[in-house]
């Protein structure tokens, strides 16, 4: 019992020191790259992972659940993000205060792809290894003289190395730290280069024999380095906590989860979800998911056809889907969940004008 409350003690003081910890008005483009490290089985479920994640999965999100690892297990992960056309319609006063189009804001086409493989070593724990790389813009394959260029306008990458280790009392603490590097285009077309590290601290513990709870700091760095001083380098730190619930009846696998992110800056952020899945073969998801974040990015004005650079808060809501079948040791998931567009203010109103969803796919293997 006295162990149980020195773990409870460590996650409160987490949560308490990630919500006192300064927040980045405007934040380097991988920021928002490592906090979309999840795949299929968790988008599923609303994006609830803290709790949940084990095995591989756990890589760049809760390295704690790496240490629940069943045998020497890969995931690979992948996140499609669609060309997205958001269009801001503004009260005009002057014309009986009837709505017309006032700007808009594009989300280029992009994508993510993971790798993790988890090694588990007995008592002494789990090792994971970690790739992922991300791209926003057309894919060129080859150039005009017809050789492979395979270049991206933006991208980013990241290895990584992780521990987790399962110690008495149901307690599971994990590590990961990633080297990154950053490729970004400034307003006049001009590519930049960053580097730098960010790392995880993850808590999980077990609660009886169906509960988890646990809680993650995501992205402690100092920022990327790049020799251009105006383009931004900084990295939020992010506390995650949940709670997840398991329990088998028969042929059915039932599991729940909640997440929540504090503190709440910019509105509630919470996650929750539900997962069943049928002799371990075929499986089903639905969970709703709320996020907030602060964007600063380029407006088109359709006024003048100019742009400008605008502050705006940025909200992903709505319910989310998921899919799962196993053959044998091989799992395979897909989902489909909401995705990011800009806020409205009191005087405006939104709608989406073209790709409105995210959709991950997942496979991962035991040996």
């Amino acid at each position: 019992m006295k162990y149980h409350h020195r773990v409870t003690y460590l996650i409160c003081f987490l949560c308490f020191w990630c919500g006192v910890a300064f927040a980045a008005n405007t934040t380097a483009e991988a920021d928002r790259f490592l906090k979309q490290l999840l795949g299929a089985e968790h988008d599923g479920m609303g994006g609830s992972f803290v709790g949940a994640t084990r095995g591989a999965n756990a890589l760049g999100s809760n390295p704690a659940g790496i240490s629940v690892a069943e045998g020497s297990r890969f995931a690979l992960l992948a996140r499609r993000f669609p060309r997205t056309l958001a269009t801001i319609s503004r009260r005009d006063a002057r014309e009986d205060n009837a709505y017309r189009d006032d700007r808009q804001y594009e989300q280029r086409a992009a994508g993510i792809q993971t790798l993790n493989w988890a090694f588990p070593l007995g008592r002494a724990g789990t090792l994971g290894l970690g790739f992922a790389s991300g791209q926003a813009g057309p894919f060129r394959r080859v150039n005009h003289e017809g050789k492979a260029l395979n270049s991206f306008p933006e991208n980013n990458l990241a290895l990584g190395l992780s521990y987790g280790v399962h110690l008495f009392g149901g307690t599971g603490i994990g590590f990961d730290a990633k080297w990154l590097r950053s490729k970004v285009a400034d307003a006049v077309g001009k590519e930049h280069f960053g580097h730098g590290y960010a790392y995880n601290v993850g808590v999980i513990q077990q609660l009886g024999d169906a509960m988890q709870v646990g809680v993650v700091v995501r992205n402690l760095s100092n920022g990327l380095s790049f020799s251009d001083a105006t383009i931004p380098r900084a990295m939020q730190r992010d506390v995650v906590a949940g709670i997840a619930y398991h329990r088998q009846m028969s042929d059915v696998t039932f599991r729940i989860g909640f997440d929540a992110h504090p503190p709440f800056r910019d509105g509630i952020r919470a996650n929750l979800g539900a997962e069943v899945w049928y002799r371990e073969r075929i499986g089903c998801s639905i969970g709703y998911l709320r996020d907030t974040e602060k964007r600063y990015v380029p407006v088109l004005l359709l006024g003048d056809d100019t742009l400008e650079t605008e502050e705006r808060l940025w909200k992903a809501e709505g319910v989310c889907f998921g899919l799962g079948i196993r053959f044998g040791s091989l799992i395979v998931n897909a989902a489909y969940t909401p995705q990011f567009a800009p806020t409205a203010a009191a005087d405006e109103r939104v709608y989406i004008v073209q790709g409105e969803a995210i959709y991950t796919f997942s496979v991962g293997q035991i040996f």
